[in-house]
């Protein structure tokens, strides 16, 4: 019960807040911790969403397997500090044989679903997160998906700052790089020559 008062206080805010890009990088590959040692790399799509990849490893743990998953990411306090939600898909291949008493069936596929936080320093991008799965084929519904992940940080995004806003463009109020300028004053005045 506590998880889903987590979660649901998760998606209020993350409701709530206001529009901003919260990602901070473009790509970001490392380990997540769960049950196991899992890989995860999480890519950015659009303004505030990215698509996150975790390949699950027999690591620690008995499933060997494979989760996409797409993510609303909202900015909180500073650039590099975000919250997410989002849902996808997963699928395992045990690699252990099954007990008598299993509730499952051998290979597991479903609905994945995650909400959580996560802080940029750097190139190194650090999350912790909850992942609950509801499994289709037998099974029901796996509640126990908390982990942290740590990540380095393959290619970050470019800043935007006042001055790349285009009203200023619309309203004529752009400054012009002042080297750039003086350049090109000076290629006009030499180019009336020849």
């Amino acid at each position: 019960m506590k998880h889903i008062r987590i979660f649901a206080l998760m998606i209020f805010v993350a409701a709530s807040a206001p529009i901003a890009q919260g990602q901070s990088y473009k790509t970001a590959g490392g380990i997540r911790i769960d049950n196991g040692l899992n890989l995860t790399l999480k890519q950015h799509i659009a303004d505030g969403w990215a698509a996150e990849g975790i390949l699950h490893t027999s690591i620690g743990s008995r499933d060997l397997g494979a989760t996409l998953l797409a993510e609303k990411h909202h900015r909180i306090l500073f650039r590099g500090l975000n919250i997410y939600y989002g849902a996808g898909a997963h699928y395992y291949w045990q690699n252990e044989p099954l007990r008598q008493d299993a509730p499952y069936a051998e290979n597991i596929y479903g609905a994945s679903f995650i909400g959580g936080a996560e802080v940029s320093l750097g190139r190194i991008n650090v999350s912790i997160d909850w992942k609950p799965e509801l499994h289709l084929n037998g099974g029901g519904f796996d509640w126990n998906g908390s982990a942290i992940s740590v990540r380095y940080i393959l290619a970050k995004r470019e800043r935007r700052t006042v001055r790349d806003w285009k009203v200023w463009d619309d309203l004529g109020m752009r400054k012009q790089d002042t080297k750039k300028s003086r350049r090109n004053s000076r290629d006009q005045r030499s180019s009336k020559w020849f």
